[in-house]
């Protein structure tokens, strides 16, 4: 299997949140944020940083090609621990397409994104 590069987000003000292909069932999301970032995200929430439910939001999209946000994209969320800054997520194919979000999902299901990544093609 050949390997994609790692594709970075685009985002200025939020972490940057890269994803690549670690094999053929899964990929490794990195990301990095800053302390001034943290401090602004506890601010904006009024919660401890600590006590935020973060999350990685995978997205398929092999058959939209974006995220449109209509209640029709496919994903799958994957709690994560806030002092991570790596995470692998499984169940994903190799013939598909990907972008991932860092985002934050309050318990009554709201979603808020920090940052997503760009779209990882299928691995050829």
């Amino acid at each position: 299997m050949k390997k994609n590069p790692a594709r970075s987000s685009t985002d200025v003000e939020g972490p940057s949140i890269r994803i690549a292909w670690k094999d053929e069932q899964s990929l490794l999301a990195t990301w990095h944020m800053t302390d001034g970032f943290r401090q602004e995200v506890e601010r904006q929430f009024a919660i401890p940083f600590a006590e935020l439910p973060f999350v990685l939001r995978l997205y398929d999209v092999t058959d939209r090609l974006e995220v449109r946000n209509d209640g029709m994209d496919s994903y799958t969320d994957f709690d994560i621990n806030h002092h991570s800054s790596e995470w692998v997520l499984y169940g994903v194919t190799d013939s598909s397409a990907y972008c991932v979000d860092l985002g934050i999902r309050m318990i009554d299901g709201r979603f808020y994104s920090l940052s997503r990544s760009e779209i990882i093609a299928p691995a050829s």
